[in-house]
């Protein structure tokens, strides 16, 4: 894990791929976290980074969304956990799928170099819970947990307005394919466009570098083309599948993680066709 002070008492955790991001805020009383990475032997690690950088309390833990990479690592922390409303269904409906005797052990005989992922785990829910927007005031400043949606229908963001400074979850992938099949493409770049709004200058991204909002930027662009070329593809009568064989899609990233680029394109697909519930 890399640790960088971005801000004054504003760091980010960096974390190799395919690992997730998370972060803290560090202010007079205590510190904010943003996300729990995806183990409990994760989050153990960073609960001993904010000790050691700022020698304060984790006062508030903030999931920006359900997905097991960011909030697998909460039993970590004693802090009262921060989420949008609509996350504890999310989560609760996601760990019934996946986190079954079952399925864990299915999953460990798959993966068993893995299996400390999983080993002790306990899912821990939120306790403080908000519709649109929550404001943390954690002196000497303030921050705006916010929910947009987008990479799910519970993303949220934390926002520190006075900093320049946005923990962004899921909404920013830098430097890898991002995931787009829970709340679909419309709603991205809907999230992306009220990130560009806020104009922050610096961006933590729930995976990869820390970025910019040209990147982000960048990102809303690719998805805008990308919905364009397939809409034009299927008002001209190409199949699905037709669709999916294609090599001249804009790739946001040409070489990785090809079976999620395929799976984003059927998302698409549906998404345009009308077939897509979400």
């Amino acid at each position: 894990m890399q640790i960088i002070e971005v801000k004054p008492d504003i760091y980010a955790c960096l974390t190799p791929k395919p690992a997730s991001n998370a972060g803290f805020v560090a202010g007079e009383r205590g510190v904010l976290v943003v996300d729990a990475l995806f183990s409990p032997a994760a989050g153990r690690d960073l609960a001993s980074a904010v000790a050691e950088h700022t020698g304060k309390p984790a006062l508030l833990l903030v999931n920006t969304h359900h997905h097991s990479d960011h909030v697998f690592g909460n039993q970590a922390f004693e802090a009262p956990i921060v989420a949008h409303c609509m996350l504890a269904g999310e989560l609760s409906r996601a760990a019934t799928r996946d986190l079954s005797p079952e399925s864990r052990t299915a999953w460990v005989a798959e993966h068993p170099e893995d299996g400390w992922l999983v080993d002790e785990l306990e899912i821990r829910y939120p306790n403080i819970i908000f519709e649109d927007h929550l404001r943390i005031d954690l002196p000497p400043r303030h921050m705006v947990v916010q929910h947009l949606g987008g990479h799910t229908l519970d993303s949220a963001i934390v926002d520190l307005p006075d900093d320049g400074v946005l923990f962004a979850g899921d909404l920013v992938f830098e430097g890898r394919t991002p995931y787009l099949l829970n709340a679909g493409f419309r709603a991205t770049v809907t999230a992306l466009q009220s990130l560009e709004e806020l104009g922050r200058r610096t961006v933590v991204p729930g995976h990869g570098a820390l970025c910019d909002i040209a990147y982000v930027r960048r990102f809303r662009d690719f998805l805008d083309t990308l919905m364009g070329e397939v809409g034009r593809l299927l008002e001209v009568g190409w199949s699905k599948q037709s669709i999916l064989a294609s090599d001249a899609l804009p790739k946001w990233w040409t070489s990785d993680r090809p079976e999620l680029q395929r799976a984003n394109v059927a998302k698409l697909v549906d998404e345009l066709a009308g077939q897509d519930a979400e």
